[in-house]
């Protein structure tokens, strides 16, 4: 995995609210630490697009105090399953999110009708399944 700390220095815009840490080989490991730093508070946008972070991962994200400020939020090609989906449906801490990208996943129809009658997710009008 690569250094969480070289990877928010280089990535994080100047005014903390947008990451791109897309192809970064980050992992579910990765995704836990982004969740707990404190420098990512303030972040609106972030594209954790093909890192390979998984359900445990997405978890991580959807759980964290950190992340309540997110709009968009890009997760495409990340192993990411129905039980990942149903994380992401009932996260009490992303309700400001806006957009959501999960293209190239192994979410299924019934994951998707999870997400789309999500009562958590009040504030989604853009999400995607399909390229």
């Amino acid at each position: 995995m690569p250094n969480i700390d070289e990877l928010i220095r280089d990535k994080l815009s100047r005014d903390g609210q947008v990451i791109n840490l897309k192809a970064q080989f980050l992992r579910e490991v990765g995704a836990k630490e982004l969740a707990c730093r404190e420098e990512l508070k303030e972040v609106r946008s972030m594209d954790l697009s093909q890192n390979g972070i998984g359900d445990e991962g997405v978890k991580a994200i959807a759980e964290s105090d950190i992340f309540v400020n997110l709009r968009n939020l890009n997760l495409a090609s990340n192993s990411i399953s129905d039980e990942g989906a149903r994380i992401l449906a009932t996260s009490k801490k992303l309700n400001k999110l806006r957009s959501l990208q999960l293209v190239v996943n192994d979410i299924s129809e019934e994951g998707e009708k999870i997400l789309r009658n999500s009562t958590d997710l009040i504030s989604l009008t853009s999400l995607r399944f399909r390229v």
